[in-house]
C-alpha cells in the first residue's frame, strides 16, 4: 500500500509541476514567478516529507 501511495503522490508532483511550469517560465513579473516557486516548492517539500513518516 505504501508503493501505491509513493506512486500517486508522485504522479500529483508531477501534474503540479507540469501545470506550473509554463507559467514560471513565460511570466516576465518577477514577483508572481517567486510565489509560483514557493508553491512548488512546498508541495515537493510536502511529498517528500510525507514519505518519511510511513
Amino acid at each position: 500500500m505504501k508503493s501505491l501511495q509513493r506512486v500517486t503522490g508522485l504522479i500529483g508532483l508531477l501534474l503540479m509541476a507540469a501545470f506550473l511550469v509554463p507559467y514560471i517560465l513565460k511570466l516576465p513579473q518577477l514577483d508572481i514567478t517567486l510565489i509560483l516557486l514557493g508553491g512548488l516548492s512546498l508541495v515537493i517539500f510536502d511529498y517528500f516529507s510525507s514519505n518519511e513518516d510511513q
